[in-house]
């Protein structure tokens, strides 16, 4: 049977949208977070159907209102996790009325002889994207609005999932490649895009600028907007919910030298790192890797760049009795003010 894995979207009894996150989730609930409701006044639809978006953006301080809302008028989906040390929210199974799946709204789209414009805009990007990668059309899908039916073709993104590691640095070092206008957004475009995110974000222009130039998962298409997400194949899926155990150990800051980026596509994206040292109650603990639960920053970083960051410190404790400490970015606690910057050129 096919598991529920990050990006699919849910649908609860309520008809609220929510958005799974991750792929590790407790026996009785589905970690994710709410994104659209039923509104009268919503943008987006289906038939007689209106939905409005819960969070203005994807930042933390967002995400934390979110759930406080859910606290307030629906707590059953919010979820004091033993495991990650924090409340999050999370669809109890009992809840869940309808599950959506990237891979087989594409297929439908492909099969439909009434697609409207988004859908075949989306149908001729995923085929080009095949065509100039290798990449089979099965291991695309697509998720936000367009998986739920709810997309409306006058504004709506196309927001596009590619499964499995290999097919995701395929698709990762042709876009990098891209040299022509194909996918370029508009100098207008991006002064917005820079505006939003030093709004949102600890960044300076030049930060924001540099992240910019290395953002590969975004463009523009026939003059809409898409997204690419790399989401594992079944079989990669290896950790399970109580695997590890994460304590909080405060918020710290420093320097480190990125040493593996291997994990750094998927959420959270995950970059192994050298150099960063923390003390811990009067121990200087060496911090072995960097993880990511804002989208933001995935496959940003390259082997023996440097990087500044602020984050939550955890220290990690598996069943087999290894520990290890990170560094989290994306962490209620840190509220927003945690970042991973590059430093200056690698060497």
């Amino acid at each position: 049977m096919r598991r529920l894995k990050d990006r699919d979207f849910i649908e609860t009894r309520e008809g609220f949208l929510f958005c799974v996150v991750g792929y590790s989730h407790p026996s009785s609930r589905i970690i994710s977070y709410l994104k659209y409701v039923p509104s009268v006044y919503g943008r987006w639809g289906r038939k007689t159907e209106r939905f409005s978006r819960t969070m203005p953006n994807y930042t933390i301080p967002s995400l934390l209102k979110n759930i406080d809302m859910l606290k307030k008028n629906y707590p059953i989906y919010v979820f004091t996790s033993r495991i990650f040390n924090i409340q999050m929210s999370a669809v109890p199974n009992v809840c869940i009325s309808k599950k959506y799946f990237p891979e087989v709204a594409l297929h439908s789209f492909f099969s439909s002889n009434s697609l409207d414009s988004l859908q075949m805009a989306t149908i001729e990007l995923v085929s080009l994207l095949s065509r100039d990668s290798g990449i089979s059309k099965n291991d695309f899908g697509v998720t936000g609005s367009l998986l739920t039916g709810i997309h409306n073709p006058k504004f709506s993104d196309i927001d596009l999932i590619v499964y499995g590691a290999n097919n995701c640095w395929k698709i990762n070092k042709r876009l990098k490649m891209v040299n022509e206008n194909t996918f370029q957004r508009s100098d207008l475009d991006k002064k917005r895009i820079l505006a939003r995110w030093v709004k949102n974000y600890p960044l300076t222009f030049k930060e924001a600028n540099w992240i910019y130039d290395r953002k590969w998962n975004y463009g523009c298409f026939n003059h809409r907007s898409f997204s690419i997400h790399s989401v594992r194949k079944n079989n990669e899926i290896v950790e399970k919910y109580g695997d590890k155990y994460f304590q909080p150990r405060g918020i710290v800051e420093g320097e480190a030298e990125i040493t593996d980026v291997s994990e750094s596509l998927f959420l959270p994206s995950t970059y192994k790192v050298r150099g960063l040292e923390i003390k811990v109650e009067n121990t200087l603990e060496e911090v072995n890797e960097i993880s990511s639960y804002d989208g933001f920053y995935t496959g940003l970083f390259e082997r023996e760049e440097l990087v500044s960051v602020r984050g939550k410190l955890e220290q990690v404790n598996d069943k087999r009795g290894n520990q290890y400490f990170r560094v989290l970015i994306g962490s209620p606690e840190c509220k927003g003010l945690d970042y991973l910057k590059p430093l200056k050129s690698s060497r």
